[in-house]
């Protein structure tokens, strides 16, 4: 996987270390960040913090929970990476699960509109091979 974006605070040995870019794809297909998103979060733990003057660059990991603001306002600073994944991961699951239900919803309403269609269709065909009724 070739690094593209923002590399700073990212030597060139540390960009082509094979963990980096095993841990950036990591970061990428599970935890949902783009690839600058994942340098920028790598380069925010390496660091411990970034000027709030990156605030638009950091916005997604922010958003997530992976990221907060100092109290004082002018630094961005790494929520521990436990938190931080587990944030992004209860977020991300709170939101499949919606989902989910809203889809449920939605399927058990066309059953309902569903159900009458078929119990029309059935009835004709009962009736059309009731023996008793004549033609």
């Amino acid at each position: 996987m070739e690094l593209s974006g923002d590399d700073e605070g990212l030597s060139r040995n540390q960009r082509s270390d094979p963990k980096d870019e095993a841990v950036l794809k990591q970061l990428v297909n599970e935890a949902g960040l783009s690839l600058d998103d994942a340098v920028l979060y790598l380069r925010l733990l390496r660091q411990g913090h970034l000027p709030s003057s990156e605030s638009k660059k950091a916005a997604a990991i922010l958003d997530r929970g992976m990221a907060i603001v100092s109290g004082d306002g002018n630094t961005i600073i790494p929520v521990h990476p436990r938190l931080g994944i587990a944030n992004y991961y209860r977020t991300w699951r709170e939101a499949m699960v919606r989902q989910m239900n809203e889809r449920r919803m939605r399927v058990d309403k066309l059953i309902l509109q569903l159900i009458p269609v078929y119990e029309a269709a059935n009835e004709r065909s009962s009736d059309s091979r009731d023996p008793r009724k004549p033609d």
